[in-house]
């Protein structure tokens, strides 16, 4: 359970919301699932991005999506770097 303490204006415009479509608390509970999903993807697209640039700095070679998402041959470095797939 999550208690989150908000300012007065921004509990106006939520309580405003809820009273069109849902809950407050299911309002904060999409806005919350929207954002760690954000975040997340943030997360792998950074991962991602240092998979791939230290793949070239090592080799001179560029990855492609479909061979940095799916099994190398190239070695285990790559693998190390590996980022999983999403979900």
């Amino acid at each position: 359970m999550l208690g989150v303490k908000l300012d007065a204006e921004l509990e106006k415009r939520l309580a405003a919301l809820a009273k069109k479509k849902r809950s407050k608390s299911y309002l904060a509970k999409e806005a919350l699932e929207r954002y760690i999903e954000q975040e997340e993807t943030r997360e792998y697209e950074r991962r991602e991005t240092l998979a791939r640039w230290e793949h070239y700095q090592e080799t001179g070679e560029t990855l492609s999506e479909k061979r940095l998402r799916h099994g190398w041959t190239h070695g285990d470095r790559i693998r190390e770097l590996a980022v999983p797939p999403r979900k």
